[in-house]
């Protein structure tokens, strides 16, 4: 068994015809011996939490990171008829919650995925949390990093005071990563918290052949 250039798998697809995906953990027990396709995401990594505002603050804080997508493994295996094989889905990171002023959260690690122990791809890192005080023409936080359907986009900042926003989950098969929360902006008179960081998508298993 070996991993393989994507492209090679590729083009061993359309000669390949049966598929088989795994979006929770389960089993696979081939009915025939030979080459399979496998194909394998983690789970997303999920968002950190924006900054929290004092009440005296009327500048924003920063926005809290997306989490990292899931990066993929794939390849081509010599399977066994009658042997099964555990599969088991790795979970999409938690997000982080948000806070009060001077809180930092940062959003959980994707979790492992794994066929057997010929496959495991790991988890997409959590996106960090910040309390950085930024001017009233605001920045964003970081995106996460993206592999498969993406990292998670970068919690946003706000121009009135208020609680910042919570971040968007991750998305599709392939571990998205969870989007970040936004940075809160004080009004003088009331303390709000950063918003929360969004969980990352959960990874998948495909098999071809």
């Amino acid at each position: 068994m070996e991993l393989v250039n994507p492209a090679l798998i590729a083009s061993a697809i359309p000669v390949l015809g049966r598929q088989a995906y795994f979006t929770v953990s389960g089993s696979f027990t081939p009915t025939k011996s030979g080459q399979y396709c496998i194909m394998g995401y983690g789970g997303g990594g999920g968002g950190g939490a924006g900054g929290g505002a004092a009440a005296t603050e009327s500048y924003c804080r920063k926005g809290g990171e997306g989490g990292s997508a899931a990066k993929m493994d794939l390849g081509l295996f010599d399977l066994t008829a009658g042997t099964t094989y555990t599969v088991t889905i790795g979970a999409g990171g938690a997000g982080a919650v948000g806070g009060a002023e001077g809180s930092i959260f940062d959003g959980a690690d994707g979790g492992l995925t794994s066929f057997g122990t010929i496959l495991q791809p790991p988890g997409g890192a959590g996106g960090a949390g910040h309390k950085r005080y930024i001017a009233p023409t605001g920045i964003s936080g970081i995106g996460g990093a993206g592999h498969g359907s993406g990292g998670g986009v970068g919690g946003g900042y706000i121009t009135v005071p208020g609680p910042g926003l919570d971040g968007i989950e991750g998305t599709g098969l392939s571990g998205g990563g969870g989007g970040g929360g936004g940075g809160a902006m004080g009004d003088s008179t009331n303390a709000y918290n950063g918003g929360s960081g969004a969980a990352g998508a959960p990874g998948c298993i495909i098999l071809i052949w």
